[in-house]
């Protein structure tokens, strides 16, 4: 095993067990269905869609990280189902390839996780307030990875949110808590500065989405899996295994709605003139965001959730604004508000059209005062990119089929 297993960490087995327990059984085609963060709460391998499948290997590694189990032990374990799995056929060096990745991406960041739940502690954060990065000093090293070696940063610096280890495939590094003494024997009088190496573009192969990704990290590695386990990426209420995804979204609908807030006046200033520049729409979109197309902003939503806003949004593959869609460049101002001000957030598992698995929040804010007696506007948000609507008149199922999943905000009157 690599540097990240439990005897390096010296950590109890319960905290790694716990986040790999959780996981959601998430069938898959391709590792890029889910975006990053997803996988925090799904488990996914690569090409398996069958949930009988998808049990018996997360039973496999379920056992490894409890009992410490090898390698060796886990492939004995699938082997019942490797003909199954398709991947005997490709021959036995790719099978040897392809367990030892799903042992090794799980068990290392199953146990980065339980790491990070325990250096966050409150009591541990005290007194060991600093993290170091460690690390793993394997062959063919990230020249990144070996950069960073021994960098100290605050527990809170918001670097480890796309930094903290594993940083990709086969990463064996680590982060290491220490205390202010560790830090003045390392001869430092405080933390040193976030490494600023910037991003490089990413194009996802099949979906043809460019992404920046920070350099030295493999594209869909660049999050937190600790503190999107801890911070509660997947609401709790949408960790059930998704077999299939259509039966699992009904079942997420209540059984009987509340009523939404009442609407609220949006005034006829809220929509915008036919005629506009592709940039005038986009800034009416950014700036009540306190963003712009030249600067970028993270913004948190009324629950805490972190959205990135930016010109970034609205470019097509190549980098052009693509705005008018649908004729919801007239009303950017209103899809900002309803991201402001949401009268309700709902979350749920979204199927795409490309065969992948999502988790979008769907912001809802209803309003009077543009066409007859109002209408509902909708933001819908996921790692894999956003969507947004507004209708008049709307009516009862039309508004039913967008308050489904999870109920994770409602304005109070």
């Amino acid at each position: 095993m690599t540097a990240t297993s439990a005897e390096a960490f010296n950590m109890p087995m319960r905290e790694a067990v716990a986040y790999l327990a959780q996981k959601v059984r998430t069938p898959t085609r391709r590792w890029t269905d889910l975006d990053g963060p997803a996988h925090t709460r799904a488990f996914a391998v690569a090409g398996v869609q069958a949930d009988d499948l998808l049990a018996g290997i997360k039973a496999g590694l379920m056992k490894a990280v409890a009992e410490g189990t090898t390698l060796a032990e886990f492939r004995r374990d699938l082997e019942p189902m490797m003909e199954r799995l398709g991947w005997r056929a490709k021959g036995r060096a790719y099978e040897a390839w392809r367990t030892r990745l799903v042992y090794q991406a799980n068990l290392n960041t199953a146990y980065a996780a339980g790491r990070y739940a325990q250096m966050t502690d409150p009591d541990t954060l005290e007194a060991l307030p600093f993290w170091i990065y460690r690390h793993s000093r394997k062959r063919d090293p990230r020249p990144q990875h070996v950069l960073w070696d021994g960098k100290v940063l605050a527990a809170t610096d918001d670097w480890w949110r796309t930094h903290y280890p594993p940083n990709g495939w086969g990463c064996g590094c680590w982060a290491e808590a220490i205390s202010r003494r560790d830090l003045r024997q390392l001869g430092k009088d405080g933390p040193d500065a976030a490494p600023q190496d910037g991003t490089r573009p990413w194009r996802d192969p099949v979906t043809d989405q460019v992404v920046q990704v920070p350099k030295g990290i493999d594209p869909g590695w660049q999050h937190n899996h600790g503190e999107g386990w801890l911070r509660g990426v997947v609401p709790q209420e949408l960790r059930e295994d998704l077999r299939p995804l259509a039966e699992a979204a009904a079942s997420q609908a209540p059984a009987a709605l509340p009523p939404m807030p009442a609407p609220r006046s949006a005034g006829a200033a809220r929509v915008l003139p036919d005629g506009l520049t592709d940039e005038a729409y986009a800034r009416a979109f950014l700036e009540p965001l306190g963003a712009s197309l030249e600067q970028p902003r993270v913004i948190r939503d009324t629950t805490g959730a972190r959205l990135v806003v930016g010109r970034a949004l609205f470019e097509d593959g190549k980098g052009r604004l693509k705005i008018r869609k649908r004729g919801r460049h007239r009303f950017m101002a209103l899809l900002a508000e309803a991201l402001l001000d949401p009268d309700e957030i709902w979350a749920d598992w979204e199927q795409l059209r490309d065969g992948g698995v999502t988790l979008r929040r769907r912001y809802l804010r209803r309003f009077t005062g543009i066409r007859g007696d109002g209408g509902l506007v909708v933001f819908g948000w996921a790692a894999r990119g956003w969507n947004g609507s507004t209708t008049f008149q709307t009516d009862e199922e039309y508004l039913k089929d967008q308050r489904r999943g999870v109920l994770l905000y409602r304005r109070a009157e």
